[in-house]
């Protein structure tokens, strides 16, 4: 499947089908600043109360799964929507590939400490001439892999409500993926942590109903 093109929808069921995207709350690690990626830092109080606040916004909704990256900050951000919301231990699944990028040897860092010890580097990555972090992976590999997990659990839930619960590389790979947008340049989908973002299919297109809102108290 070409990356940035919609998934194509085969048969269009009398149920909507959506996806819902959210992104895990603040680590102990400061993700507001700094750069982890395939790094495992978990929540910080912070974090689990922006997810506890999430679930009003999900109040209600029946999911047919709710899958979750494998690292321990999005696993317990879907652990504690699925305790929340009463959804069963066996509808949460895990899957590797919604694993964020791995920023290799900036693992960790802020953007000011990588400016410091990765000059050249960061002056290419500035200006898009690079397509990965030191010691990282490809941004092009990352992309491959997210948006075949994302279209995978798409057509096994062709109607009804899926959850994923993961990082912003992976919500943003999600909504390129679903809405045909490049994923190149600008970053339109910069969600915050803690927050909730919906797409519905419409026919065989998708469209936003809600970008990165967070909780009421978020």
């Amino acid at each position: 499947m070409a990356i940035g093109r919609p998934i194509e929808v085969a048969a269009v069921s009398a149920v909507p089908q959506r996806v819902w995207l959210v992104r895990h709350g603040e680590t102990t690690g400061e993700s507001s600043i700094r750069y982890h990626g395939s790094n495992d830092v978990p929540l910080s109080e912070l974090g689990r109360a922006q997810v506890r606040n999430l679930a009003p916004l999900l109040a209600g909704v029946e999911f047919a799964r709710v899958v979750h990256s494998p690292l321990s900050r999005a696993a317990e951000s879907a652990a504690i929507l699925a305790e929340r919301l009463g959804i069963a231990a066996e509808r949460l699944v895990v899957d590797e590939r919604l694993r964020e990028i791995s920023f290799g040897a900036c693992e960790g860092l802020t953007r000011a400490e990588i400016e410091a010890r990765f000059p050249a580097f960061w002056h290419d990555y500035q200006e898009h001439r690079i397509d990965r972090f030191p010691g990282g992976e490809a941004r092009h590999e990352f992309a491959a892999r997210a948006t075949t997990a994302v279209a995978d659990w798409v057509r096994q839930h062709a109607a009804g409500d899926l959850l994923l619960v993961a990082h912003r590389g992976i919500v943003r790979m999600a909504l390129c993926q679903l809405l045909g947008v490049p994923p190149t340049g600008h970053d339109p989908f910069a969600v915050a942590l803690g927050s909730l973002t919906v797409v519905r299919r419409d026919g065989d297109r998708w469209h936003v109903e809600l970008l990165g809102e967070c909780g009421p108290h978020g």
